[in-house]
C-alpha cells in the first residue's frame, strides 16, 4: 500500500513539474539573499545598541561620501590639471580592498551571517552555495556604501577621462574597461572576506585553534590601535615632502599587488601605458579566480568538518587539581581550578593578555613624550586596580558548573580565596617587576617606592570590591571557549551596573592616597611619597579583608540564589 502510494504522488509530482531534492541555482541565490535580509533584519530586534551604533556608523559613512566627493573634484575640475587624481584613485583602490581582507583577519569577532557550516546538512555543496553566498554579501551597509563610492568614483573618473585623456583612442578603451574593471574590483572585495570566513570555518572544529586566533585576533587589533595612536602623537614632527616624495612609489608598488591591479587598469590605459595595463589586469583576473577557488575549497572543507563535532583533540594531559606548592584542601582545589581556568579559558585570557600591550603603550608614550612620564605611572598604578576587578563575575564564569561548588560543600572562604590567589599568583610578579622597571626606564627611580606600594594597594583593593560585588551581583556570561570578541554579557544592564560599582569602588578609598601622592610630587618630598604609597597598601588590605568578609557571608547564605542567576551561559 506505501508502495503504490508513493508511486502515485511521484507519479503527481513529475506531472505538475515538481522535482524533489532540485532546487535550481536561480531559486538558490533567490533564498539565500532572502535568509540574508531576514537575518539581518532581525538582528536589530530588541538590540538598541546595534541599531544606534549602525546608525552613527552611517552618518560618518555618509560624511565620508561627501569628503570624497570634494576630494575628486579638486583633483579633477578645481585642480585645473588633473594629475594627482590617477594616483589618488589608485590608492583608494589597493587601500579599499586591503581593508576589506584585513578587518574580517584581525577582528576574529566578526561573524560571517551566512555561516557556511549551517549548511552542513544540506545537499548541496560549495560550488552551489557560492553564487548565492556572493549575492548575499551585497546585503549590508559596507557593501552598500563601497558601492555607492565605486559609483562616485566611477563617474569622477569618466569626468577626468573626457578633461585629461591622452588621445581618443585611448579614452575609448579606458572607458570600454572603466565599468569591468571597477566591478571586478568590487567583487573581490566581497569574495576576499568571503574566502577568509570559510577558511577560518573550514578550520574551526580545533576549538583550541578557534580560541587562540580570537585571542590572537584579538590582540592584534588593540596593537594597531595603540600603534596608529602612537603615531598620532607625533603627526605634527612628519615631514610632509618626504612623505609626497615616497607615496606615489608605494602607491606604485601597492597596483602591482592583488589589492590594487584591478582598480589602476583604466587610469594605465587613459596615461596611455597598454603593456602595464594588460599585466594588472592578468594580476586582478588571477586573483578573483584564485580566491574563488579558495572559497570553493574552504567552502567544501567546512560543510565536511561541520558534521565531525567540536570536540577537542584528546590529547589533554591529566594532573592533578591541588597545585603542588599548596597544601591538599578545598582552597588548593579552588586555586588549581582557578590557575586552569587562566591557562585555558579564553574568557580568562582576553582579560590578561591586553595587559602587556597596554604596559608598552605606556612604555612608548613616556618616552616619546617626556613631560607625561608621571602620568603614565600613573596610569599603570590604575591599571593595577582594573586588573583586580577582574574577578568581578567571577560567580557568573562558573555558570552551570557552579553547582558542584554547593553539592561539594566548598566553604564560601575558600571558594574566593583559592580566585584570588591563583590570580595573585600570575598578576604579582609581572607588577612588582613593571613598577620597578619603568620608573628606573624613566630616570625617575624616587618614584620606585610610590609606584610598587600603591600599585599592590590598587590590586588588593580591586580584589577585595570584586569577591564583594562578584557575591551579590553575578550576571550570566558566555560558555566557555567563546571568542571574547562575542561576550554579550558586557551589554547587559547587570555587567555594566557591577562594573561601573566596582571601578567607583577600587578609586574612592584610595583618593586620600591620590592626594598625599600629589602633595610629595609638588614639594619634591621622598617621605610623602613613602607615607603615600604606604597608605595605599593598607587602603588595600583594609579593603580586601572587608571585601572578603561581606563576600564570604553573602556567598555563605545566598550561593543558591546566585546559581540560580547564572545557572545558563548566555
Amino acid at each position: 500500500m506505501v508502495g503504490v502510494l508513493s508511486s502515485e504522488h511521484t507519479a503527481t509530482a513529475s506531472a505538475a513539474g515538481v522535482h524533489h531534492g532540485a532546487v535550481s541555482q536561480k531559486s538558490l541565490i533567490r533564498l539565500l539573499v532572502t535568509l540574508k535580509w531576514t537575518l539581518w533584519k532581525r538582528s536589530y530586534r530588541k538590540n538598541i545598541g546595534k541599531l544606534v551604533g549602525t546608525i552613527l556608523g552611517g552618518l560618518y559613512a555618509l560624511g565620508g561620501l561627501v569628503g570624497l566627493v570634494f576630494a575628486f573634484l579638486g583633483a579633477t575640475l578645481w585642480s585645473g590639471e588633473g594629475d594627482l587624481f590617477p594616483m589618488i584613485i589608485r590608492g583608494l583602490g589597493a587601500l579599499t580592498v586591503l581593508l576589506w581582507f584585513l578587518i574580517p583577519v584581525l577582528a576574529f569577532g566578526l561573524d560571517d551571517t551566512l555561516d557556511p557550516r549551517r549548511f552542513a546538512l544540506f545537499p548541496r555543496n560549495g560550488k552551489e552555495l557560492q553564487p548565492g553566498l556572493l549575492a548575499a554579501a551585497m546585503l549590508g551597509l559596507p557593501s552598500l556604501f563601497t558601492l555607492v563610492a565605486l559609483v562616485i568614483a566611477t563617474a569622477f573618473e569618466v569626468l577626468w577621462l573626457v578633461l585629461f585623456g591622452q588621445g581618443v583612442g585611448w579614452i575609448i578603451a579606458a572607458l570600454v574597461l572603466l565599468i569591468p574593471a571597477n566591478l571586478a574590483g568590487l567583487a573581490l572585495c566581497l569574495l576576499l572576506p568571503r574566502a577568509w570566513f570559510a577558511h577560518s570555518a573550514s578550520r574551526a572544529s580545533s576549538r583550541s585553534g578557534r580560541e587562540l586566533g580570537g585571542i590572537i585576533g584579538m590582540l592584534a587589533m588593540f596593537a594597531v590601535i595603540y600603534g596608529f595612536s602612537l603615531g598620532m602623537q607625533k603627526v605634527s614632527e612628519i615631514d610632509v615632502d618626504f612623505v609626497m616624495r615616497w607615496l606615489p612609489t608605494v602607491i606604485d608598488v601597492l597596483t602591482w599587488t592583488p589589492f590594487g591591479a584591478l582598480f589602476a587598469v583604466p587610469m594605465d590605459l587613459a596615461e596611455g601605458h597598454m603593456v602595464p595595463a594588460l599585466l594588472r589586469l592578468v594580476i586582478g583576473a588571477g586573483t578573483i579566480a584564485l580566491t574563488w577557488l579558495w572559497w570553493r575549497r574552504s567552502l567544501d572543507a567546512s560543510l565536511t568538518s561541520a558534521l565531525t563535532g567540536d570536540a577537542s583533540s584528546g590529547t589533554t594531559k591529566v594532573s592533578a587539581l591541588v597545585p603542588r606548592f599548596v597544601k591538599p584542601s578545598a582552597f588548593g582545589a579552588m586555586m588549581g581550578k582557578s590557575l586552569r581556568y587562566w591557562r585555558r579559558d579564553t574568557r580568562y585570557l582576553a582579560a590578561i593578555g591586553i595587559y602587556p600591550l597596554i604596559i608598552v603603550f605606556l612604555v612608548a608614550m613616556g618616552m616619546m613624550l617626556p613631560e607625561s612620564r608621571s602620568m603614565m605611572l600613573g596610569m599603570v598604578v590604575l591599571m593595577c586596580g582594573i586588573s583586580g576587578i577582574t574577578l568581578c563575575n567571577e560567580i557568573g564564569f562558573d555558570g552551570p558548573s557552579g553547582w558542584v561548588n554547593i553539592t561539594a560543600n566548598v566553604p564560601a572562604r575558600a571558594n574566593l580565596l583559592g580566585r584570588v590567589a591563583a590570580m595573585a599568583l600570575l598578576m604579582v610578579p609581572p607588577v612588582i617587576v613593571i613598577s620597578v622597571a619603568m620608573p628606573l626606564l624613566y630616570g625617575l627611580p624616587d618614584l620606585i617606592p610610590l609606584v610598587v606600594l600603591a600599585s599592590l594597594g590598587t590590586m588588593g583593593t580591586g580584589w577585595g570590591v570584586s569577591v564583594a560585588i562578584g557575591a551579590i551581583l553575578p550576571y550570566p556570561a558566555s560558555a566557555p571557549g567563546t571568542n571574547p570578541m562575542k561576550d554579550k554579557s558586557a551589554s547587559s544592564t547587570n555587567a555594566m551596573l557591577t562594573m561601573t560599582i566596582a571601578m567607583v569602588a577600587v578609586f574612592v578609598p584610595q583618593i586620600p592616597t591620590v592626594g598625599l601622592a600629589i602633595w610629595g610630587l609638588v614639594v619634591g618630598s621622598d617621605l610623602l611619597l613613602l607615607v603615600a604609597g604606604i597608605l595605599s597598601l593598607a587602603v588595600g588590605i583594609v579593603a580586601f579583608l572587608v571585601g572578603l568578609r561581606i563576600g564570604v557571608a553573602r556567598l555563605t547564605s545566598r550561593y543558591p540564589d546566585l546559581f540560580q542567576k547564572v545557572r545558563d551561559f548566555l
